[in-house]
């Protein structure tokens, strides 16, 4: 996948280590997928939440923030939305 919006996740950088692991971790799962459907996405990460067929919530290691990401699928693009606070 083509990770587009990386620079919405500086706000997490540097929180604490275990973020920072989780973060480098989670942006190698994205680049290296290839998901064709919402499955592929849930199977991968079976915590994540659909927020409906093509937006998905990822939960932020210990924080209280997750990553919303948006797909399309037919181009092979992933693009980071917004960051929520789940709290």
């Amino acid at each position: 996948m083509k990770l587009l919006g990386r620079n919405k996740l500086q706000l997490l950088r540097g929180l604490d280590a275990t973020t920072d692991v989780w973060l480098v971790n989670w942006i190698s799962e994205v680049v290296n997928a290839s998901w064709k459907h919402p499955g592929d996405v849930i199977k991968q990460f079976p915590t994540v939440t659909a927020a409906n067929v093509d937006v998905f919530l990822f939960r932020v290691a210990s924080q209280p923030h997750s990553i919303q990401l948006s797909i399309m699928f037919p181009l092979n693009i992933a693009v980071v939305t917004d960051l929520k606070n789940m709290s």
